[in-house]
């Protein structure tokens, strides 16, 4: 398995963006071991997000500090949150927003 520690999650990518390209973007940073565009079940269409991981993750650190433009778009990069963890930073969160429902926990354990 490999780890999550270069991992990034990349936010406002262009409908035009393939993945090829942003693989070709991100590897002037460093080796990029790979570079995935999230696409709708239904459509197939692109959800203008992906992820791209790095083999090193000093890199990873590197790249979240800069700015970047890709086909005329800026994009954000950030650290890619697991989804258990995400879970969990809800949850912790949800006290500010009341607690969540009954059968709420339920749900996320069968999405995972």
């Amino acid at each position: 398995m490999q780890s999550d520690l270069g991992k990034l999650f990349i936010g406002g990518i262009s409908w035009d963006t393939n993945e090829e390209r942003l693989k070709e973007y991100f590897s002037v940073y460093g080796e990029v071991l790979e570079a995935v565009i999230m696409k709708d079940r239904s459509t197939g269409r692109a959800r203008g997000f992906g992820f791209v991981v790095f083999a090193d993750p000093v890199v990873a650190e590197r790249v979240i500090k800069e700015k970047h433009n890709i086909d005329g778009r800026m994009v954000e990069a950030k650290k890619a949150v697991p989804r258990d963890d995400q879970n969990t930073l809800s949850r912790s969160s949800s006290s500010i927003q009341g607690s969540p429902g009954p059968g709420r926990q339920e749900r996320y354990l069968l999405e995972v």
